[in-house]
């Protein structure tokens, strides 16, 4: 209603071939499965992008955007709101003031369900008119569109499209404490679950990471992650 003559597209590729001239910035808001593809695909044209977290659905993808914002000179932001606000800058000045003294284990948890557990679904439904099925699979294999089952947030559970309740927010409640502890990469990781089936997250997961010691650290940090029904 705000802006009556704003074109609409549902494929942001046919969007940024014909309206690449005229688009300053890219916001990318699609499920994870599809933040590479159109991230990188704005980049290529020299669009800064501001993408939504969990930032790639794979660990490569974001070190090829990453790649590519480096050699194009682009100003890039994940979407992760909280690392601005007031209270976890100040929880990360007192930590590194060494108010708490040297930190040897930080435990974090979401009781969020972002996992599934059942079976594959079976059978097909007609994909309603709204939604082009193919399209919002993108990269990923091919399935029957299942009515109730992927959408509206399902999908966020599943393998091939999003990242669970670790990958989801555990990017949110990772942030400060990883920050305010100037972490890196863990030398160990561990997690106890079900066996992976390849199509859902498990809903329940606790996963222990040994990370290296830093200036506010002990000699080893031991951190402690819980999701699903049970989590703290």
């Amino acid at each position: 209603e705000l802006h009556p003559n704003a074109k609409t597209y549902t494929d942001y590729r046919v969007m940024l071939k014909e309206m690449g001239d005229e688009i300053d910035a890219v916001v990318v808001s699609t499920p994870d499965h599809t933040h590479a593809p159109a991230s990188m695909m704005a980049m290529e044209m020299d669009k800064p992008v501001y993408c939504q977290k969990p930032l790639t659905h794979y660990v490569s993808e974001a070190r090829a955007m990453n790649k590519l914002a480096q050699e194009k000179g682009l100003v890039t932001q994940m979407g992760i709101q909280v690392h601005s606000f007031y209270d976890y800058k100040l929880a990360t000045s007192l930590i590194q003031s060494g108010i708490i003294g040297k930190v040897h284990t930080v435990r974090a948890w979401s009781p969020k369900d972002w996992g599934y557990d059942g079976p594959e679904p079976t059978g097909s439904d007609p994909v309603p008119d709204s939604l082009d099925w193919n399209l919002w699979l993108g990269t990923s294999a091919e399935r029957p569109y299942k009515e109730g089952f992927y959408h509206p947030g399902n999908w966020r559970k599943l393998v091939d499209y999003g990242c669970g309740t670790l990958g989801d927010m555990g990017v949110h409640i990772f942030d400060t404490p990883y920050n305010a502890l100037a972490l890196q990469v863990p030398k160990t990781i561990k997690n106890e679950c079900r066996e992976p089936n390849g199509f859902g997250f498990p809903q329940n997961n606790v996963v222990t990471y040994e990370f290296p010691q830093t200036e506010f650290t002990t000699e080893t940090l031991k951190w402690v992650w819980y999701d699903g029904p049970g989590a703290p």
